[in-house]
């Protein structure tokens, strides 16, 4: 019997030897995060009712976060590597809820692909399976969006902070320096695995192409051109509850983005940035309140361009002294609930002109960008830092928001976003456009190589757009300690 099960030990090691030895480099990275989180009046001070005590949202927040991730790169060929990470986030002493939301201690999957380097083609290479999905600035696809929007662990305790931000698709890179193209596809949203009938039809797609090209000239000048495009739903016709076929009224989602962006450094430590973008296709209106019975759709017509420039200062070189300005216009729509009443015809007689955040991933870590999605916004940001002493680093930014068309609370009304994933209801609004002032002071000090301290105060103060029940200040604290291994 010994012998026996001495030589089935021999055969399985002799047959897994083939996989071990198939393997060429192994890499383990990571980072452990944890996080101080305190937060008030998110809500603004909404009320459920004008003089009630009760406030909508998150009123006060003060809660421990640890974010961790485990990265494994396998390299299995000088042109093919595989690629594996977890990803755990949690409050502190989540285990005395299992199972609660808000209190999941599960680990995720946010990493798992393949990379074919000259994959038929020597300029050629593949990614397929969960991986990052990020162009530009992020202001149309960053890691993962909308940014202040997500699902997982933190999706009710601080879903702007999520780190879980990647996609299942496939990427191909064409790599004809100085040009690089980049030809996606990803599952922004899928239903109905179990291969049921797709009643609902709200499984969606992104797809696109990014160039990249890289002038060569003496200010390091780079031109990136886009097109991407989602799809959600189906392009001809919608079901309706008990596979009743609405018909051609309702179209499903269609959303086209072509950009532009161009970067530049014209002078030592001066860096020039533009973009430009354009949206343009249908949108679903049997997401909006008051919709015909037989569903409603919409021509998209929408801009967005942003302005950016960062100098580091030729004075006072010990210190660092850097300064930086930005101004990011995302287009509105005075009547964005508007659509076409009951009509035989199913062409649509409205325009939509508000700008879809998309999979944008700016500004993470601000009040304003936590509460209000990227859309019918005027923002310019003014900030500068400074190395006071060696190893920290100090940043202040004050940064001013504009509705692009006013808010309404009918025709165009104002909903705010909560970290928390609690409900905040429609704000009331003044005919004003000025939606108020953030001011935000980060610290952050490099104890090793490795480790990093940091803390994050910002103040939000409610401008002229927001009545008196709705004006209260919204405020943070974050204080975190991050391992890199």
């Amino acid at each position: 019997m010994r012998n026996k099960v001495l030589l089935a030990a021999a055969l399985v090691a002799l047959m897994a030897a083939p996989a071990f030895a198939a393997v060429q480099n192994v890499k383990v990275s990571g980072d452990i995060d944890s996080t101080y989180i305190s937060r008030n009046h998110f809500g603004l001070g909404q009320q459920t009712s004008p003089g009630w005590v009760e406030d909508v949202g998150l009123v006060k927040q003060s809660v421990f976060v640890t974010q961790a991730r485990v990265r494994i790169d396998a390299d299995l060929s000088d042109n093919v590597s595989t690629t594996v990470g977890l990803i755990n986030e949690r409050g502190w002493a989540a285990e005395t809820a299992a199972g609660v939301a808000a209190q999941n201690t599960d680990v995720q999957l946010y990493l798992a692909y393949a990379t074919l380097r000259e994959f038929l083609y020597s300029p050629l290479t593949v990614s397929v399976g969960r991986q990052v999905f990020s162009y530009g600035n992020g202001l149309v696809i960053g890691d993962g969006g909308p940014n202040n929007i997500a699902t997982g662990n933190l999706g009710t305790i601080a879903a702007d902070l999520t780190k879980r931000t990647t996609y299942d698709g496939i990427k191909a890179v064409l790599d004809y320096k100085p040009l690089t193209l980049d030809l996606i596809y990803f599952k922004n949203d899928q239903n109905f695995l179990t291969g049921a009938p797709d009643a609902v039809k709200t499984s969606s797609d992104v797809w696109g192409l990014n160039a990249n090209y890289q002038l060569g000239d003496a200010m390091n000048s780079i031109v990136e051109g886009y097109f991407f495009a989602r799809q959600t739903g189906d392009r001809s016709t919608t079901v309706g509850p008990n596979f009743v076929a609405l018909g051609p009224a309702n179209k499903g989602d269609q959303l086209y983005v072509p950009g532009l962006r161009v970067s530049t450094n014209p002078i030592k430590g001066l860096n020039l940035q533009a973009e430009a973008a354009w949206q343009f296709g249908r949108i679903a209106r049997t997401t909006l309140a008051g919709v015909p019975v037989n569903g409603d759709n919409a021509r998209r017509s929408a801009m967005a361009f942003q302005l950016m420039g960062s100098y580091t200062l030729p004075v006072l070189e010990k210190y660092k002294p850097t300064v930086n300005a930005s101004f990011t216009h995302v287009s509105g729509d005075k009547n964005r609930t508007d659509h076409r009443t009951v009509s035989a015809s199913p062409a649509s007689r409205t325009v939509y002109t508000a700008w879809d955040p998309f999979n944008e991933s700016q500004n993470g870590g601000t009040i304003y960008n936590s509460i209000f999605n990227l859309t019918n916004l005027n923002i310019f940001s003014l900030g500068g830092s400074v190395t006071p002493v060696e190893d920290v680093t100090a940043t202040l930014t004050w940064t001013g928001l504009w509705a692009d068309r006013r808010w309404h609370s009918t025709a165009n009304p104002l909903v705010l976003v909560q970290p928390d994933g609690s409900a905040s209801g429609t704000l009331a609004t003044t005919s004003r456009k000025e939606m108020g002032s953030e001011y935000d002071l980060n610290v952050n000090y490099a104890y090793t190589e490795d480790v990093t301290l940091g803390v994050s105060l910002g103040w939000f103060i409610p401008g002229r757009t927001f009545d008196g029940n709705n004006d209260t200040k919204a405020t943070q604290a974050l204080a975190h300690v991050l391992v890199n291994f």
